[in-house]
């Protein structure tokens, strides 16, 4: 029976959606109480020093008193961050198989849209990057401790600026356990789909996220056949592609990436336009649109757009107007040619 390409971007969407609530989830339990502790930490620190120098501009004065300051900021960001590292672990050890089982079944559900055949649930279990990645986490709130310490420094410090640098060493423990979850969530439930697509002798299709970066969309709608990986090195942005590179196994391509490779034959039927086209037209229209994120810069989105301009032919003319405004340019006659190409 033919697939609809709508349905499946439904059902992919669907999927993102339960991917997501759980890296919420986990990124959540992960942190605790970490993210109002330092929180606190800083506003009581501020007051602090206010009460002991008369404003948060003012030069410390009292070298005694900045001592005590210091001692009671480093004894917390001690605890907190010893508190946080031990629960982290200890979090993200306990969510990777349900990472793996959520890629497992949704891998299965997929196959059973696109094919009209359902895949039996298979048990995978963590692989050993994974669990190194959980691994990691403990070592990342620790280096983030020491570097907090350091700048907590009786010698380094001689206004409010030095101590809140030191406490935003300390808050940066939080966001490094929250994009380590997303990074155990999303790559268990790739891990999970990838060794279903191997178990059934297919290939996989990259589906970017809503709000990819230049480089995981120049992965959407590419297939890597059973048992391959994807080329690596690509991107819409010439200054960021990169030649000779091994492939990569699939996403995450990078922290906090959300992207998805599901199971995929070329074998199956579509009803009006194929799945993998679909998705690539998602592609070029988030790359016209030009609209940077937070971790990529608006030159890298313009020099992105330029290039679909300059490659692509048969742009829905939504997408061809956006990408001429975005970069500014005139359209430039061409073909299409692949975004990895040099």
């Amino acid at each position: 029976m033919p697939y609809v390409s709508r349905d499946l971007i439904r059902l992919t969407d669907d999927h993102a959606e339960a991917a997501l609530a759980l890296e919420q989830e986990t990124a959540d339990a992960a942190v605790g109480s970490a993210d109002t502790a330092t929180t606190a930490l800083v506003r009581r620190m501020l007051t602090a020093w206010v009460a002991a120098f008369g404003s948060p501009d003012a030069e410390a004065g009292d070298p005694g008193i900045v001592r005590r300051l210091l001692a009671s900021a480093r004894a917390a960001v001690r605890r907190i961050l010893g508190q946080l590292a031990v629960r982290a672990g200890n979090v993200l050890t306990a969510v990777l198989p349900d990472a793996v089982a959520l890629g497992v079944r949704q891998a299965g559900e997929t196959i059973a849209a696109a094919a009209g055949r359902p895949r039996r649930a298979s048990e995978v279990r963590p692989g050993r990057e994974l669990a190194a990645a959980v691994g990691r986490v403990a070592e990342m709130v620790r280096e983030r401790r020491d570097r907090a310490l350091a700048l907590l420094h009786p010698e380094r410090v001689s206004r409010w600026s030095d101590v809140l640098a030191g406490l935003g060493a300390a808050r940066a423990a939080v966001a490094a356990v929250r994009a380590q979850a997303a990074l155990v969530v999303h790559t268990g439930a790739n891990d999970g789909g990838r060794a279903v697509a191997d178990a059934a002798g297919l290939g996989r299709l990259w589906v970017a996220e809503a709000d990819a970066c230049v480089n995981c969309l120049a992965y959407a709608g590419r297939i890597a056949p059973v048992g391959t990986g994807f080329p690596g090195g690509l991107s819409w942005d010439p200054r960021q592609r990169r030649t000779g590179v091994p492939a990569v196994q699939g996403p995450p391509l990078h922290p906090n990436c959300r992207c998805r490779a599901i199971p995929w034959s070329v074998r199956w039927t579509p009803s009006g336009i194929p799945f993998p086209e679909a998705v690539q037209r998602e592609a070029d229209r988030a790359i016209g649109y030009g609209r940077a994120r937070a971790s990529e810069s608006r030159a890298a989105r313009v020099r992105a757009a330029r290039e679909l301009l300059r490659t692509g032919e048969d742009l829905l003319p939504d997408v061809e107007a956006r990408a001429r405004a975005a970069s500014h340019e005139r359209p430039v006659p061409g073909r299409r040619i692949d975004p990895g190409a040099p």
